[in-house]
């Protein structure tokens, strides 16, 4: 399994987030039914713009393949820093680079960077991401040290709630 270099999101990296960002948007369109909007993009209201103190972005790096430079490969985005529990808002990696353990890495390694409970939300009929972080859940938490529950997702009583992985 090829490894990725985890990192905070530099000055000069904030301008390969809202890139990163559409593809997440797009690989979670079939989930929430979105579309893009008028400018062909997909909502970007949640992504931060810059480093804040309730928020965490990092993006994942590994060699690129035809180049060997560093090729950003995934990012996530932690939010409530100032809050009591913690929040996994985005995980993202590139389709060429899943199903080796990349993901489960990514997310391993931005859970260990902070302290405190979490709570990371999944969409019910998204069964691949329920599979996901059940797994990380396991490996992060500990058996028994996290449940799984649903609220329904706000303002929109016409879909499925939302699954939640809390640890306890």
């Amino acid at each position: 399994m090829a490894s990725i270099d985890v990192r905070p999101v530099h000055d000069q990296e904030w301008e390969v987030l809202p890139w990163l960002w559409q593809f997440f948007r797009h690989d979670l369109a079939l989930a929430v039914s979105a579309l893009p909007y008028p400018d062909g993009r997909y909502q970007a209201q949640d992504l931060p713009h810059g480093p804040d103190k309730d928020h965490a972005t990092y993006l994942a790096w590994r060699p690129h393949p035809k180049t060997s430079e560093p090729a950003p490969v995934g990012f996530a985005l932690v939010e409530g820093l100032t809050r009591q529990r913690r929040g996994l808002a985005a995980l993202w990696i590139a389709p060429a680079a899943r199903r080796g353990g990349l993901g489960q890495e990514l997310a391993l390694n931005v859970l260990g960077r902070h302290l405190g409970p979490w709570s990371i939300a999944f969409q019910h009929d998204n069964p691949t991401a329920g599979r996901f972080w059940r797994a990380v859940a396991e490996v992060a938490f500990g058996p028994g040290g996290w449940r799984e529950g649903e609220r329904p997702v706000p303002h929109r009583p016409d879909v499925a709630p939302d699954h939640w992985v809390e640890s306890l």
